[in-house]
């Protein structure tokens, strides 16, 4: 069980059968807080999607949302902007340096292999 990545549908019947307590009531209940935050987000994240983001910050009011075009669900490592975002919000909670973000585009999407790239 513990090799498994998380967040697989596969895992609810492995809590059923660990017993482990239905906890969703307590899960889904927002956090209320004013704690300078940053919310990352890639527009491809299959796993949880670009536009939660917004909606995990709507009560967190001083929450920096920020979306990174073309990443996926793993932002910061795969994503030297949102690297970069991340240490001035650490270094600046208040007011994160997110100027990269803009100039930030998807690469372009291809279904086959181009040939002249090989």
């Amino acid at each position: 069980m513990l090799a498994q990545a998380p967040q697989l549908p596969f895992e609810y019947g492995v809590c059923r059968v660990r017993d482990v307590p239905d906890r969703t009531a307590v899960q889904r209940v927002a956090t209320v807080s004013d704690v300078p935050a940053l919310v990352l987000s890639g527009t491809f994240d299959a796993k949880s999607g670009a536009g939660w983001g917004p909606y995990a910050a709507r009560t967190l009011s001083r929450a920096t949302t920020v979306r990174v075009p073309g990443i996926g669900h793993w932002v910061v490592p795969q994503s030297p902007c949102a690297q970069s975002v991340l240490a001035s919000f650490l270094a600046n909670p208040a007011a994160p340096d997110t100027t990269c973000v803009a100039g930030l585009a998807p690469a372009p999407f291809t279904l086959t292999p181009d040939p002249e790239s090989a």
